[in-house]
């Protein structure tokens, strides 16, 4: 008589109590459907992915056990939601997963940079942006996500991998108050202002290429690099302490089309390619000013990404409008909308300033829940000052 083994998993409520398992008449089949129905089965470039896993081993990088080769969903032959199980986690963008560093046990970001027009230039102006004179002269205005290695494909010769810090996005871990987008928005221009100076533009500082290092937002704990607030088994959802009282760093990162210049200048480019197809000046044929481009690119992102979604925010919108002017002469340089932010930024007084950012259409329950919590941030704040002193309440400034 043959026997179905029984996953161990089905009995371990401590790992996956109650709440993982199902709620209502019917979840089950449905959660099983997916599974049937390939929801969770490795895509193609996941499969690349775990093709080349044993040999990221030997070059001293682990991929999750997901990656690993002969993987099978822990979850099948139990009850349990597979959402609740770490390795039902895939990746996000084709080129790009995480892994750990044996040598360190930090997480990083593995590249897959193919040798193309549009990346031909990448690694040579990221290497130089991480050499040591740069990345080691403790200039706090490298905002430039550092490369840590870079080694070929074994079967490909086509292209390089790029190792770098792990970084995360702002979909787990979004900005809460008005003091924090000053802060990103001040961290950023420090970075054109740097990479400006070192004769870099990036062309393309917008979006998803604007990346944060969270760490220091769950001290002493390991968060999963796809889920940033939840647990490296995603078991367990962090509340991460307010940004005021740690020291997130912003990035940029992606320098497929980014250009340096030798020369006093002036440095012109041509080309289309960009994220943000908005700017006035971008042509295949008549050059621009790549610098004021990255004024306008940062600008406009700020402008979409946080004005036209929250109310408190306008004091900005000058300086915004300024760095976004039809003719890139009347932008600023990166210098000067950064002194002309520090300026702005001292005139909303006390407690707006560290307010939440209020969504334009937010009303009801949700609206006074949102205040009360922030009331509440304000008051906890304040106490921590008046007991242990420090600079928490002028953050942003």
């Amino acid at each position: 008589m043959s026997m179905t083994t029984r996953n161990p998993l089905q009995d371990d409520y401590v790992a996956f109590p109650k709440a993982t398992r199902p709620q209502v008449p019917g979840q089950l089949e449905l959660w099983t459907q997916a599974t049937a129905d390939g929801v969770y089965d490795l895509n193609p470039v996941e499969r690349g992915w775990v093709a080349i896993q044993p040999w990221l081993l030997t070059k001293g990088y682990a991929l999750r056990p997901r990656y690993v080769p002969g993987w099978k969903p822990r979850w099948i032959g139990t009850d349990i939601y597979p959402g609740a199980f770490e390795d039902s986690v895939s990746i996000y963008l084709p080129n790009i997963i995480d892994a750990t560093q044996l040598s360190s046990g930090r997480t990083v970001a593995i590249k897959w940079v193919p040798h193309a027009e549009n990346t031909r230039s990448e690694l040579e102006i990221m290497r130089f942006l991480s050499s040591p004179e740069l990345k080691d002269s403790d200039d706090p205005r490298n905002h430039c996500n550092p490369v840590l290695d870079t080694f070929t494909h074994p079967d490909n010769p086509n292209g390089i991998f790029i190792v770098t810090p792990w970084l995360a996005g702002f979909v787990f871990v979004p900005i809460d108050s008005v003091c924090e987008v000053v802060d990103m928005l001040s961290q950023l221009l420090e970075g054109l202002i740097f990479m400006h100076e070192h004769n870099v533009a990036h062309r393309d500082c917008t979006g998803m290429n604007i990346m944060q290092d969270v760490r220091t937002l769950f001290p002493g704990l390991r968060t999963h690099p796809q889920r940033p607030c939840y647990s490296e088994n995603i078991q367990i959802r962090y509340d991460h302490i307010p940004r005021s009282r740690a020291s997130v760093k912003y990035y940029f990162i992606d320098f497929g089309i980014s250009a340096r210049f030798e020369g006093p200048g002036p440095h012109l480019v041509t080309g289309t390619a960009c994220r943000d197809r908005t700017a006035p000046e971008l042509s295949a044929t008549v050059p621009y000013d790549p610098f004021k481009l990255d004024v306008y690119l940062l600008g406009n992102h700020f402008l979409k990404a946080f004005l036209a979604k929250f109310e408190n925010l306008e004091f900005l919108r000058p300086l915004l409008v300024e760095m976004t002017q039809k003719n890139p002469s009347d932008r600023p340089t990166a210098q000067q909308a950064y002194d002309k932010l520090k300026a702005i930024a001292r005139e909303p007084f006390g407690l707006p300033f560290r307010w939440r950012i209020r969504p334009r259409e937010a009303e009801g329950v949700e609206y006074l829940i949102e205040e009360v919590g922030s009331a509440i941030r304000e008051i906890s704040a304040q106490a921590r000052t008046l007991l242990f002193g420090g600079s928490e309440l002028s953050f942003g400034r």
